[in-house]
């Protein structure tokens, strides 16, 4: 029997094929381009996505030695299609940190207290939230609003596509900042403040729940087969890590994301301070997230503006050009000082008018201290995190790493340095569809627990504990790393607004 996770992603979507043996079975990518009509937005095009959708579902079934019983879907957060009455798109989709949105935003935080939402929705109030681009549309575009039949999320768009009601999960629900995480419905207190009705919006389903099976459908998956609402993406890659309480993912990707599951209650003043969250995930569980958007996508603008050479060294030989550049790292942390927002903050602060800083050049210093400061900011980011969390009660005793950059020493001992906490690398290469693919088996009652049985499957690889002899090192660096935001924001805001 055989599973398939399907991630619809901001930049692509995968489809993977699984065993329940935790075997990839047959696996398939594909990008598309994300649009920018004009500066600060950001959108999808909901016909480019499902075009990439169908070409991974249509291979990975032709590959798969299985035929599939079931999928479960994990989505990017705060990004919905609006659809007409015959779920067909209306306009693009906006994306969660394009800048339209923020005077709803600002007006949203008079009628309400930051807290009183957090305690509703598991998230404080920021302008990425589905929302607030709701309300845009509303005031900006209104004859296009007055067809709007629903607003969907990519999960519950590809749910309607497939003959079957939209539904979402409360993960995912969670992110438009209009669910109540508490009764598992839409707000409505929320949605009367704002004058919205919970018709526009899917179905909210628990997680791993069978909605239905698909149809005649034009997306290449093939009829009958069953589909589970999964989880929003960093959800679905904790569950596929096989996280539990004391542990923390650590996936390095475009975006570096921490994700830790909470048995626990947090202090909601702390929470909305930092922009953290609490919401639901599978199994009756809640999860909190903490986030670069820069992430790994600063060592590729290293690669592309400092090490040229050795990425046409990498293509003639046949390797890995970020091994190249690892291998030329000072073992030692830098005295440069690297903000890592060269597209836009992720918390604690998700502010869209920063910018990125290099602190610390002078004549000596090489293009391999630059490098090793791009790592460090990125990590000292994540530090900035885990004290936050440390400070609303959540525990974290070690991290799992997982995604591409799991496979380097460098990034994974520079991370156990300065988070002062062991890293474990795991060996799944596919967590959040792994996940998804768990749900869908959890479903149709092939297996009794997600989360136990990915805890049992997981395989754990090298562990990377602090280095005693650079913890004071770090922690000097730390201090003034934790001074250039809040110091430089208003100097860094006009330079933004000169552009």
């Amino acid at each position: 029997m055989a599973f398939m996770g399907l991630d619809i992603g901001t930049t692509g979507s995968k489809a993977v094929v699984f065993s329940l043996d935790g075997k990839i079975l047959a696996s398939a990518y594909r990008e598309y381009p994300m649009h920018s009509p004009r500066a600060g937005w950001l959108e999808l095009d909901p016909n480019e996505v499902m075009a990439a959708v169908r070409e991974v579902v249509t291979k990975v079934q032709a590959d798969s030695p299985e035929p599939i019983e079931a999928f479960g879907t994990s989505g990017l957060g705060e990004a919905f299609v609006p659809v007409d009455a015959n779920m067909q798109p209306l306009d693009n989709s906006i994306i969660g940190f394009d800048v339209r949105g923020q005077k709803e935003c600002d007006e949203f935080r008079q009628q309400i207290d930051n807290v009183d939402v957090f305690k509703i929705t598991g998230h404080p109030i920021n302008s990425y939230h589905s929302l607030f681009k709701i309300l845009h549309l509303r005031n900006h575009q209104p004859e296009m609003f007055a067809k709007v039949h629903k607003f969907l999320c990519f999960p519950d768009f590809l749910s309607a596509r497939l003959g079957i009601e939209p539904a979402i999960d409360y993960s995912l629900a969670a992110r438009m900042l209009l669910f109540d995480v508490n009764e598992k419905r839409w707000s409505s207190r929320l949605l009367d403040l704002v004058g919205l009705d919970s018709s526009l919006l899917a179905r909210p389903a628990a997680p791993g729940q069978v909605i239905g099976r698909v149809g005649r459908n034009d997306l290449g998956f093939a009829e009958g087969m069953a589909m589970v609402p999964g989880l929003h993406d960093q959800p679905a890659g904790i569950l596929g890590a096989g996280v539990d309480v004391g542990q923390s993912m650590l996936a390095t990707g475009t975006v570096v994301c921490m994700g830790v599951l909470l048995d626990q209650q947090v202090d909601p003043a702390v929470m909305t301070r930092s922009n953290l969250c609490r919401y639901p995930t599978y199994g009756g569980n809640s999860v909190s997230l903490a986030w670069n958007f820069t992430g790994g996508s600063a060592l590729r603008w290293f690669r592309d503006n400092f090490a040229q050479d050795l990425a046409d060294q990498a293509r003639r030989d046949n390797a890995d050009v970020y091994d190249l550049i690892f291998r030329s790292l000072p073992e030692k942390p830098t005295n440069l000082l690297f903000l890592p927002y060269l597209t836009t903050t992720g918390t604690p602060y998700l502010d869209t008018q920063a910018a990125g800083a290099l602190v610390g050049l002078h004549l000596k210093t090489t293009r391999w201290d630059i490098a090793r400061a791009v790592v460090e900011g990125v990590v000292y980011e994540l530090r900035l995190n885990q004290d936050l969390l440390t400070q609303a009660g959540v525990r974290i005793d070690e991290y799992r790493g997982i995604g591409g950059a799991a496979k380097s020493p460098v990034w994974m001992q520079t991370y156990a340095d300065v988070l002062d906490r062991p890293v474990t690398v795991l060996e799944i290469t596919e967590g959040a569809c792994w996940g998804v693919a768990l749900l869908a088996a959890a479903g149709l009652g092939r297996i009794d627990n997600a989360a136990d049985y990915a805890r049992k499957a997981v395989i754990s690889g090298r562990t990377y504990k602090p280095r005693a002899e650079f913890r004071d090192l770090y922690q000097k660096r730390l201090d003034l790393y934790r001074q250039i935001y809040p110091t430089n924001k208003d100097l860094i805001h006009q330079l933004v607004q000169l552009d």
